[in-house]
């Protein structure tokens, strides 16, 4: 039981998470472009006709899916957690973002944004964390972190 939550690990070595997609983001980024088309078929349908508007909202949903496809394809697929540090690693392998915690925020024990410091010395990554991605002790492992590095 202990090692499916993450808590074993051999001493030395660095724990890796996996990350899995969000429900709860996914509903969120769907609610999101079904609003977007509807606002433009609204405002388009009184100044261009109800068949223009349409095509409008369908290009308005079209772009929008291509968005939410790359950025479900740029969202990390691995973390790697050290005593110091934290990486996170997209689908092939290569590393998104690596350093340390050096502030968060936690939104309604849902959503946890993570500000990792770059090794270039410039603004921090942002590294956002959705709740129903990880396991609840990892969520919470983050969180703490974060609020000591904060």
């Amino acid at each position: 039981m202990t090692e499916a939550a993450g808590f074993y690990r051999e001493p030395g070595r660095p724990r890796r998470v996996a990350l899995r997609s969000s429900v709860a983001i996914r509903l969120a980024s769907l609610a999101f472009v079904v609003v977007c088309a509807g606002a433009a078929y609204a405002t388009a349908a009184a100044h261009l006709g109800k068949i223009d508007a349409l095509w409008l909202a369908v290009t308005v949903v079209a772009a929008l899916g291509v968005c939410l496809v790359r950025h479900e394809r740029r969202h990390p697929a691995l973390l790697e957690l050290t005593g110091e540090a934290i990486a996170a690693f997209d689908r092939c392998g290569r590393a998104r973002l690596q350093g340390r915690i050096v502030g968060a925020t936690q939104w309604a024990e849902r959503l946890l944004v993570l500000a990792v410091d770059g090794a270039d010395g410039r603004r921090p990554n942002v590294l956002i964390v959705a709740a129903d991605s990880v396991d609840a002790a990892v969520f919470r492992e983050l969180a703490v972190r974060g609020r000591h590095a904060a």
